[in-house]
């Protein structure tokens, strides 16, 4: 009987859809305002999902989603970091993710 349980356990868990890449607040809070550069936060995190040029600021986002069989478990936001021309970072902040739409999100 406890094996079953441990297998349907794992079952559960393991029944999950996951995109992007996940930032978490370790990760978040070693890249500084002001002083972290592109580099910085390519060699931290890694390399962005997508990136956008608004104005005078290159803007970076780390999208992530997941979907999990779990009520309470599911995910879906973006990491975003801005930069000025000289690639510093000027902001950093997390938003409600990339409005894939999904209904088992809502």
């Amino acid at each position: 009987m406890k094996y079953i349980l441990w297998i349907f356990l794992g079952f559960i868990l393991s029944a999950c859809y996951q995109k992007g890449l996940e930032v978490n607040q370790n990760k978040l809070d070693t890249i500084i305002i002001g002083k972290s550069t592109q580099e910085d936060v390519e060699k931290i995190i890694g390399h962005p999902v997508r990136k956008t040029n608004i104005g005078n600021k290159e803007i970076w986002y780390y999208d992530f989603t997941r979907i999990t069989s779990l009520p309470g478990f599911d995910k879906d936001e973006s990491t975003v970091f801005e930069f000025n021309k000289k690639g510093v970072v000027v902001k950093k902040y997390k938003t409600q993710g990339s409005g894939n739409g999904n209904p088992l999100l809502n």
